[in-house]
């Protein structure tokens, strides 16, 4: 007599499905994002690493292009490369406008500075970066997350 297998139910009480030979669970995308890294993958958003305070002058680069009408964009990584002698002060900030966060960048250093839920952006917001000092050294920033 052959084995019965026990079906099995998901959160919502649904039915998943298996593959019959390894007993793993199928997945599939039904349209409605229920895979997550399918999710990250079609929203994804980066722009191009800006060097900000070149020549030793602290500035204010701007991280990509304003958002767009009826989106959000949320930053979740920042990719920072300090060439600078002394520490800077990193700020993310709304271009000309409020601050979301700062962060003390030791000199002579690389970090990667992240967020799982992101930064937000509203549409007609531009978001920045900015540094406080980059004595003997620049500065480099490369951004990225999702926009929906």
């Amino acid at each position: 007599m052959a084995e019965k297998r026990q079906q099995i139910a998901g959160d919502q009480d649904i039915t998943l499905m298996q593959d019959p030979v390894t007993g793993h669970l199928l997945t599939q995308d039904s349209g409605l994002h229920t895979n997550p890294e399918k999710w990250l993958h079609d929203n994804h958003w980066e722009a191009d690493e800006v060097t900000i305070a070149v020549a030793g002058a602290p500035g204010e680069q701007n991280l990509g292009a304003v958002v767009p009408a009826g989106e959000t964009r949320r930053i979740r990584v920042l990719h920072v490369r300090h060439a600078g002698s002394n520490n800077t002060v990193l700020t993310l900030l709304i271009a000309g406008g409020a601050v979301k966060r700062s962060w003390d960048i030791a000199p002579q250093s690389t970090r990667v500075i992240n967020s799982e839920d992101g930064w937000e952006f509203q549409p007609g917001e531009l978001p920045a970066v900015q540094t406080s000092d980059v004595t003997g050294g620049s500065t480099y920033v490369g951004p990225e997350g999702v926009e929906v």
